[in-house]
Protein backbone atom coordinates (compact mmCIF):
# COMPACT_ATOMS: atom_id res chain seq x y z
CA UNK A 1 0.00 0.00 0.00
CA UNK A 2 2.69 2.41 0.94
CA UNK A 3 5.11 1.30 -2.05
CA UNK A 4 1.89 2.21 -4.35
CA UNK A 5 1.49 5.36 -3.04
CA UNK A 6 5.30 6.39 -3.20
CA UNK A 7 5.15 5.08 -7.04
CA UNK A 8 1.78 7.72 -7.42
CA UNK A 9 3.43 10.05 -5.58
CA UNK A 10 6.88 9.93 -7.96
CA UNK A 11 4.68 9.57 -11.15
CA UNK A 12 2.87 12.87 -10.04
CA UNK A 13 6.13 14.43 -8.92
CA UNK A 14 5.02 15.36 -5.40
CA UNK A 15 8.25 15.14 -3.81
CA UNK A 16 7.37 15.88 0.01
CA UNK A 17 4.60 13.12 -0.17
CA UNK A 18 7.55 10.85 -1.36
CA UNK A 19 9.95 12.10 1.09
CA UNK A 20 7.39 11.66 3.93
CA UNK A 21 6.09 8.02 2.99
CA UNK A 22 9.73 6.95 3.08
CA UNK A 23 10.61 8.29 6.47
CA UNK A 24 7.58 6.21 7.23
CA UNK A 25 9.02 3.51 5.91
CA UNK A 26 12.46 3.59 7.12
CA UNK A 27 10.98 4.34 10.64
CA UNK A 28 8.60 1.46 10.21
CA UNK A 29 11.21 -0.76 9.36
CA UNK A 30 13.61 0.57 12.45
CA UNK A 31 10.71 -0.04 14.65
CA UNK A 32 10.28 -3.83 13.32
CA UNK A 33 13.49 -4.46 13.92
CA UNK A 34 14.19 -2.92 17.67
CA UNK A 35 10.89 -4.39 18.57
CA UNK A 36 12.41 -8.22 16.94
CA UNK A 37 16.15 -7.07 18.91
CA UNK A 38 13.88 -6.48 22.03
CA UNK A 39 12.08 -9.65 22.00
CA UNK A 40 15.46 -11.82 21.10
CA UNK A 41 17.10 -9.89 24.05
CA UNK A 42 14.46 -10.77 26.77
CA UNK A 43 14.21 -14.15 25.32
CA UNK A 44 18.24 -14.44 25.82
CA UNK A 45 17.72 -13.06 29.36
CA UNK A 46 15.19 -15.81 30.14
CA UNK A 47 17.53 -18.04 28.58
CA UNK A 48 20.24 -17.21 30.63
CA UNK A 49 18.31 -17.21 34.19
CA UNK A 50 17.17 -20.90 33.58
CA UNK A 51 21.12 -21.61 32.89
CA UNK A 52 22.35 -19.79 35.88
CA UNK A 53 19.57 -21.63 38.24
CA UNK A 54 20.60 -24.97 36.42
CA UNK A 55 24.01 -24.02 36.87
CA UNK A 56 23.51 -23.31 40.39
CA UNK A 57 21.77 -26.97 41.49
CA UNK A 58 24.36 -28.50 39.67
CA UNK A 59 27.32 -26.46 41.30
CA UNK A 60 25.90 -26.98 44.58
CA UNK A 61 25.37 -30.93 44.41
CA UNK A 62 29.16 -30.66 42.97
CA UNK A 63 30.64 -28.98 45.85
CA UNK A 64 28.91 -32.06 48.31
CA UNK A 65 30.02 -34.87 46.31
CA UNK A 66 33.18 -32.85 46.42
CA UNK A 67 33.12 -32.55 50.57
CA UNK A 68 32.14 -36.25 50.15
CA UNK A 69 35.88 -37.58 48.09
CA UNK A 70 37.83 -35.21 50.15
CA UNK A 71 36.87 -36.35 53.69
CA UNK A 72 37.60 -39.96 52.12
CA UNK A 73 41.05 -39.36 50.59
CA UNK A 74 41.75 -37.34 53.79
CA UNK A 75 40.90 -40.15 55.64
CA UNK A 76 42.98 -42.42 53.51
CA UNK A 77 46.11 -40.59 53.97
CA UNK A 78 45.97 -39.72 58.12
CA UNK A 79 45.77 -43.65 57.87
CA UNK A 80 48.14 -44.22 55.92
CA UNK A 81 50.64 -40.73 57.50
CA UNK A 82 50.12 -42.55 60.89
CA UNK A 83 51.74 -45.74 59.88
CA UNK A 84 54.61 -43.85 57.90
CA UNK A 85 56.99 -43.85 61.23
CA UNK A 86 57.04 -47.01 61.74
CA UNK A 87 57.71 -48.67 58.29
CA UNK A 88 60.36 -46.50 57.62
CA UNK A 89 62.08 -47.36 61.00
CA UNK A 90 61.65 -44.12 62.85
CA UNK A 91 59.61 -46.26 65.86
CA UNK A 92 59.91 -49.13 67.23
CA UNK A 93 58.43 -51.66 65.10
CA UNK A 94 54.76 -52.95 65.68
CA UNK A 95 52.26 -55.34 64.78
CA UNK A 96 50.23 -53.37 61.76
CA UNK A 97 46.49 -53.14 62.55
CA UNK A 98 43.67 -54.29 59.77
CA UNK A 99 42.50 -50.84 58.80
CA UNK A 100 46.08 -49.79 58.39
CA UNK A 101 47.24 -52.92 56.13
CA UNK A 102 44.04 -52.61 54.40
CA UNK A 103 44.93 -48.42 53.46
CA UNK A 104 48.53 -49.88 52.49
CA UNK A 105 47.06 -52.64 50.07
CA UNK A 106 45.00 -50.34 48.38
CA UNK A 107 47.21 -47.45 48.06
CA UNK A 108 46.89 -47.57 44.74
CA UNK A 109 43.17 -47.28 44.19
CA UNK A 110 42.24 -43.40 42.48
CA UNK A 111 38.92 -43.06 42.05
CA UNK A 112 38.09 -40.73 39.30
CA UNK A 113 37.02 -37.55 40.95
CA UNK A 114 33.77 -36.27 40.18
CA UNK A 115 34.18 -32.48 37.96
CA UNK A 116 31.28 -32.48 35.92
CA UNK A 117 28.60 -29.49 35.77
CA UNK A 118 26.70 -30.59 32.55
CA UNK A 119 24.58 -27.41 31.81
CA UNK A 120 27.96 -26.12 31.11
CA UNK A 121 28.95 -28.58 29.08
CA UNK A 122 25.85 -28.47 26.94
CA UNK A 123 26.05 -24.22 26.68
CA UNK A 124 29.77 -25.80 25.11
CA UNK A 125 28.77 -27.82 22.66
CA UNK A 126 26.07 -26.07 21.47
CA UNK A 127 27.83 -23.06 21.17
CA UNK A 128 25.80 -21.07 23.83
CA UNK A 129 27.89 -20.07 26.25
CA UNK A 130 27.68 -16.43 24.95
CA UNK A 131 24.38 -16.20 26.08
CA UNK A 132 25.75 -15.47 29.38
CA UNK A 133 26.17 -12.14 30.12
CA UNK A 134 27.93 -11.59 33.57
CA UNK A 135 31.49 -11.55 32.71
CA UNK A 136 32.71 -12.53 36.29
CA UNK A 137 31.09 -16.21 36.12
CA UNK A 138 31.78 -16.54 32.74
CA UNK A 139 35.81 -16.12 33.77
CA UNK A 140 35.01 -18.48 37.08
CA UNK A 141 33.56 -20.83 34.03
CA UNK A 142 36.45 -20.38 31.99
CA UNK A 143 38.91 -20.80 34.79
CA UNK A 144 37.14 -23.97 35.45
CA UNK A 145 36.87 -25.81 32.59
CA UNK A 146 41.28 -25.00 32.40
CA UNK A 147 41.72 -26.73 35.83
CA UNK A 148 39.33 -29.40 34.95
CA UNK A 149 41.38 -30.06 32.45
CA UNK A 150 44.31 -30.19 33.76
CA UNK A 151 42.74 -32.47 36.71
CA UNK A 152 41.95 -35.13 34.12
CA UNK A 153 45.17 -35.15 32.82
CA UNK A 154 46.48 -36.01 35.96
CA UNK A 155 43.98 -38.52 36.68
CA UNK A 156 44.56 -40.05 33.24
CA UNK A 157 48.87 -39.59 34.23
CA UNK A 158 48.19 -40.88 38.03
CA UNK A 159 46.40 -44.15 37.06
CA UNK A 160 48.88 -45.11 34.12
CA UNK A 161 51.09 -47.21 35.95
CA UNK A 162 49.54 -48.56 39.33
CA UNK A 163 51.26 -50.14 41.84
CA UNK A 164 49.56 -52.85 43.60
CA UNK A 165 51.44 -53.28 46.21
CA UNK A 166 49.55 -56.86 47.68
CA UNK A 167 50.24 -58.57 44.30
CA UNK A 168 54.01 -57.00 43.22
CA UNK A 169 55.07 -57.77 47.07
CA UNK A 170 52.94 -61.25 48.10
CA UNK A 171 55.62 -62.26 50.62
CA UNK A 172 54.83 -58.50 52.72
CA UNK A 173 50.82 -58.71 52.12
CA UNK A 174 49.12 -61.53 52.36
CA UNK A 175 45.72 -62.09 51.52
CA UNK A 176 42.90 -64.03 53.72
CA UNK A 177 39.66 -65.19 53.52
CA UNK A 178 38.16 -65.03 57.07
CA UNK A 179 34.86 -65.39 58.55
CA UNK A 180 33.13 -61.71 59.60
CA UNK A 181 33.04 -60.77 62.90
CA UNK A 182 30.10 -59.55 64.57
CA UNK A 183 29.45 -55.90 64.06
CA UNK A 184 32.27 -55.72 61.15
CA UNK A 185 32.08 -52.86 58.88
CA UNK A 186 34.19 -53.17 55.70
CA UNK A 187 34.27 -52.82 52.46
CA UNK A 188 36.44 -55.38 51.06
CA UNK A 189 34.13 -58.35 50.89
CA UNK A 190 33.15 -58.07 46.60
CA UNK A 191 33.02 -62.17 45.97
CA UNK A 192 34.54 -63.24 48.82
CA UNK A 193 31.22 -65.59 49.66
CA UNK A 194 28.24 -64.58 52.01
CA UNK A 195 29.88 -64.64 55.58
CA UNK A 196 33.32 -64.12 54.63
CA UNK A 197 35.62 -60.84 53.72
CA UNK A 198 38.88 -60.83 52.46
CA UNK A 199 41.69 -60.06 55.07
CA UNK A 200 45.15 -58.59 53.92
CA UNK A 201 48.04 -59.22 56.99
CA UNK A 202 51.31 -56.76 57.09
CA UNK A 203 54.79 -58.47 57.69
CA UNK A 204 56.16 -55.02 59.48
CA UNK A 205 59.42 -56.21 59.21
CA UNK A 206 59.83 -57.25 55.39
CA UNK A 207 58.25 -54.22 54.75
CA UNK A 208 60.57 -52.26 56.62
CA UNK A 209 63.57 -54.01 54.76
CA UNK A 210 62.41 -53.64 51.36
CA UNK A 211 63.48 -50.78 49.80
CA UNK A 212 61.65 -51.55 46.61
CA UNK A 213 58.27 -51.75 48.41
CA UNK A 214 58.98 -48.31 50.46
CA UNK A 215 59.92 -47.04 47.29
CA UNK A 216 56.53 -47.96 45.20
CA UNK A 217 54.39 -47.20 48.58
CA UNK A 218 55.88 -43.71 48.85
CA UNK A 219 54.71 -43.19 45.07
CA UNK A 220 50.84 -44.22 45.79
CA UNK A 221 51.24 -42.03 48.77
CA UNK A 222 52.62 -39.12 46.46
CA UNK A 223 49.72 -39.65 44.10
CA UNK A 224 47.05 -39.47 46.85
CA UNK A 225 48.59 -36.26 48.15
CA UNK A 226 48.33 -34.97 44.35
CA UNK A 227 44.35 -36.24 44.38
CA UNK A 228 43.98 -34.74 47.68
CA UNK A 229 45.57 -31.24 46.45
CA UNK A 230 43.15 -31.40 43.19
CA UNK A 231 40.44 -31.91 44.93
CA UNK A 232 40.99 -28.97 47.24
CA UNK A 233 41.54 -26.53 44.14
CA UNK A 234 38.30 -27.93 42.79
CA UNK A 235 36.75 -27.14 45.47
CA UNK A 236 38.13 -23.69 45.85
CA UNK A 237 36.77 -23.17 42.34
CA UNK A 238 33.40 -24.08 42.73
CA UNK A 239 32.68 -22.61 45.96
CA UNK A 240 33.75 -19.09 44.45
CA UNK A 241 31.69 -20.02 41.25
CA UNK A 242 28.80 -20.84 43.83
CA UNK A 243 29.57 -17.22 45.59
CA UNK A 244 29.10 -15.47 42.31
CA UNK A 245 26.17 -17.24 41.31
CA UNK A 246 24.58 -16.56 44.46
CA UNK A 247 25.22 -12.90 43.85
CA UNK A 248 23.50 -13.05 40.61
CA UNK A 249 20.57 -14.93 41.17
CA UNK A 250 20.06 -13.33 44.53
CA UNK A 251 18.65 -14.35 47.91
CA UNK A 252 16.63 -17.49 46.78
CA UNK A 253 19.60 -18.49 45.78
CA UNK A 254 21.49 -17.44 48.76
CA UNK A 255 18.68 -19.61 50.97
CA UNK A 256 19.19 -22.56 49.20
CA UNK A 257 23.12 -23.04 49.91
CA UNK A 258 25.01 -24.54 51.97
CA UNK A 259 25.23 -23.82 55.91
Amino acid sequence: MILQRISENVRSQNWFAVAVEFIIVVVGVFMGLQVQDWNEGRKERIEEHDLLGRLYEETLGLIEAQRDELRGLRARADVLMSVNPVLFSQESSRVISGEECANISSSHVFRRPPDELPVLDEMLSAGRFDVLQDKAIKELLRSYVLFRGRGRAYYQEATNELFRLHSRFPNLITVGRVPIEAGFIGRWTRLSGEGFRWDPVCDVEKMRASTAFLNEYVDNLSRIGSLILFTEQRQEHLEELMTALSARLGAAAIARSPQ
